[in-house]
Formats: C-alpha cells, structure tokens, sequence
C-alpha cells in the first residue's frame, strides 16, 4: 500500500510538472532544453519529424518532436490544430503539451543559388515515456512481455483508438498506426502517439510523406496507399496489422516492399488459425488463454479485410475483446469449481460438516428459508461453501427417494445454476417434543453442500441499498 501511495504521488507530481509546461514554447526555449537539438539528445525519428529528450530545470523530461519542413499546413492554422490536440486527454494517447510555430531567416539553395529565406520551424512537446516504444519489445521473446500483458496491450491501444474515432464530435483519423508509434508508459500502458499530424500537414502531404516509406508502408490500407481514400476503416487496418504482429512476434520483411502486409496477412491466415502453431508459440499457456490467442488473431484477420465495409468499427472489436477476456475468465472460475468439486466429498460426514461450520454457529449463518438454515463452511485450504442444514423431520419412508433425488442433482453441471457438490444424510437419537411430551426418536440430520457465492442473491440488488450498481448492462 505504501508503495502504490508514493507512486501516485509521484504521478501527481509529474502531472502538476507537465500542465506548467507552455502550451506555446518560444523557440529559444526548445534549443536550451534539448542541447540546441544535439545528435546525444535524439531519441526518434518518423515519417514526420525527429524526437528530442528535453530535460526542464526541475529535471522533468519531455519529448520534443521537430517536424519535417513541408508544404502543410502553417502559422495560424498550425497553432489552431495543435491546440485542438492539446485538450486531448485519454489515458491511452501520448498527452500533447504545447506546440512551437516560428519563422526563422536561414540560409537556402534553390537553383544552385543560395539566398537568405523565411524558413517555419514546427515542434509539438510530448509527455517523455521511459519506456519506448512497442516495436522494441513485440518482436523479442526475451522481452519479457507475456501473453496476458500482450493481451492488455491490444486493448489498451483499442480504447486509445475508440477514443480518437468515437467519443469526440469529430473524429481524428490516425494514419500512422504502427509499433512505433505506441508508447509505452508505466506498468507498459499503451499510448498512441502521432495522432492528429494529418491534420497539420494536410491529408494529400500526409500521404505523400508516408506512401513510400519503408517500414510504414505495410500497415497502410490499400484503398488509402493506391486512392487515397481516408476514413476510420483505414486505421482499423493498420490496427488489424498491428494486433498480429502483437500476437504472433512476426516481424515483417523490411527489405521487401510488402504493400499493406500482404505477405504477413497470408502466413498469419496459412499457418496460425491452427491451435498445435499457437500452442508452439505459446507452449506454457493453459486452454483459456490459448483460445484468447486463436480468437485475437480472427479479429486481426477481420480487420485486415480488403474491402473497408467488411472491417469492424473499433467500438465492435473492444466488444468482442471484452468478451474474450470474459469466456477466459469464466473458464478460470470454472476450473477453480470443478477443482473443488473433485476434492469436497461426495458424501460428507455429519462431524465433517459440524467442524466447517464451527457446529453451526449463528456467527456463520447466511441465510433461511422455508427449507432450512444456510451456513458458511470454511474448509482447511480457506475455501468456503454454503451449507444447508434442512429442517429435521422424522425418520420417513421417502428417505430411498430422497437419496435418490440429491445423487441426481449433484451430476447437474451449468455455469448458470448453483452446484451442489456434496449431501450429508446422518440418523441420530435425540430429544423430540412429541403430543407435549419429550421422547428419544431417530431423526435425520439433511445437509446439502453448494458453491458459495459471495454476492449473495439477486433480491439484494434489485430491491436493496446495493442496486446502484445493478444497471441496465
């Protein structure tokens, strides 16, 4: 708990550090910080510009990223944009902190003349990320990055997606969707970063700059490389690329010009939707979780589609993740019950019971009913069940029937009902009031043993103080 304590106040102090930072540095500024741009400081280079560590005089990084000179967009337009993508903020999209637009008298050629021109330098100022970028860890099994943190990875850049296609009012399509252009932040949090550049360079120039670069050029969807066509659906492509190489640790070719990963998509479809070449791939993994893996590369199948209609919106695919995180955790519990079931007795002794139940002690009462008393059963491993103790009735001659009844039950299996998974039927002599008079008579003592489950009964949550949390989902 101390831990986690001083590490969010270390979060809120860098917080408080970044939101001081300008949001319209002047250029002098950018040169002190980053060494006047000195080769020791380049941490990145991209399609649209070099990234700079700057360090702050309080010590605090940040990434400085000098764009490329182009025809795009300039002076107020630039700033207007860059301050749009300012206010951005998702836990999952590198946090833009300021943006730098200076004219500059600089020294250029232009035929085989050279003459002094205005020259506009561009810089936008990102959060600094210690920990790089995706690419240097996806391709490398040394990495340490597992399958549940690869998992994790896929949906964290889903919802940084979703949040730049489907929570704002207009939506911002990426265009560069690659590993290098996911950071990674603490606890390797996922962060899109390069959102929003087409949007200062222009969207014919974005397509200039990135149509042939080699080492993009394979997550670029077709209609966009060959026609230019710009929608969300092509960033659902590159996002499609991007979650099989996250998969598989496939590294595409890069000497080969590989137009929209045709030659990855091919061996992904050819040779991974078997389970025996995942499980060789992931030979530790237990079934659940070989399934999430078979069923991540369906939907990066999906996305890849040639034609842009048939590839899901990003809110679908944070779905169907959902749901396989969901049917791999159902399959966890129902391993752990089964596991249980195998170890409870089939038939438990009345001393074993009394012993789980602390002999039935009103401390360890859960509920009753018309049928008898429920109690907490605390086993030696810490597991709990919940025991039933019945009403005691006299000995009959529907006992056969009743054993009979609860032998039946117990072979019952369905994750939507409760598992009984033991009954307990004891004669004992006791002291019975009877026509107001006491005797010694043979009574039965009826148990029946279920799963416990701690939530309690859906009574509490439509009714009671706790259905706040019972919404419509």
């Amino acid at each position: 708990m101390k831990g986690d304590s001083s590490r969010q106040n270390s979060l809120e102090d860098n917080s408080q550090i970044l939101s001081a930072f300008p949001r319209e540095p002047k250029l002098e500024f950018l040169k002190n910080i980053t060494k006047d741009f000195s080769s020791e400081r380049v941490i990145g280079h991209g399609v649209f510009g070099v990234v700079y560590k700057g360090i702050l005089q309080n010590g605090q990084l940040v990434a400085v990223k000098k764009l490329v000179q182009t025809s795009g967009v300039h002076d107020r337009r630039f700033q207007n944009e860059a301050g749009n993508l300012q206010f951005l903020e998702h836990r999952n999209i590198v946090k833009l902190l300021g943006s730098c637009y200076q004219v500059e008298k600089k020294l250029v050629e232009r035929n085989n003349k050279h003459f002094l021109s205005d020259v506009p330098e561009k810089f936008l100022c990102y959060e600094y990320l210690s920990n790089g970028s995706l690419d240097n860890y996806i391709y490398d099994e040394s990495s340490g990055i597992d399958w549940t943190m690869r998992f994790k990875i896929i949906l964290g850049i889903c919802n940084g997606l979703h949040f730049l296609h489907e929570e704002r009012s207009e939506a911002i399509v990426h265009l560069n969707l690659k590993p290098s252009n996911i950071m990674l932040g603490d606890d390797m949090v996922p962060k899109i970063a390069d959102f929003g550049l087409s949007r200062l360079f222009g969207e014919e120039q974005t397509r200039t700059l990135t149509k042939n670069v080699v080492g993009w050029i394979g997550y670029i969807a077709p209609e966009y490389h060959y026609r230019g066509e710009i929608s969300v659906k092509s960033d659902i492509f590159s996002l499609g690329v991007l979650i099989l190489e996250i998969v598989t640790g496939l590294k595409r070719d890069l000497n080969i010009q590989d137009i929209s990963s045709e030659l990855l998509i091919d061996n992904v479809s050819k040779n991974w939707t078997e389970m025996s070449h995942i499980e060789s791939k992931y030979p530790s993994l237990e079934e659940q979780h070989l399934l999430q893996v078979k069923r991540c590369i369906e939907l990066g199948l999906n996305c890849v589609e040639s034609d842009p209609k048939k590839r899901p919106t990003v809110g679908s695919i944070i779905g169907k993740l959902k749901e396989i995180s969901h049917e791999a955790s159902i399959h966890k519990f129902m391993e752990k019950k089964l596991q249980l079931i195998t170890e409870f007795p089939r038939e438990p002794k009345l001393h074993f019971i009394e012993v789980i139940t602390g002999d039935f002690a009103n401390e360890r009462e859960i509920g009753k009913g018309s049928f008898g008393v429920v109690y907490k059963g605390v086993l030696q491993n810490g597991e709990v069940v919940a025991v039933k103790r019945l009403l005691v009735v006299a000995k009959t001659n529907l006992d056969k029937q009743y054993l009979n009844e609860v032998s039946s039950l117990i072979d019952l299996n369905h994750r939507n009902i409760v598992k009984l998974f033991g009954y307990c039927n004891e004669i004992q002599r006791k002291l019975v009031e009877s026509h107001g008079t006491y005797v010694f008579a043979d009574t039965e003592e009826r148990i029946l043993c279920y799963e416990y489950l701690p939530r309690g009964s859906l009574d509490k949550y439509l009714y009671g103080s706790q259905n706040r949390g019972c919404d419509w989902d």
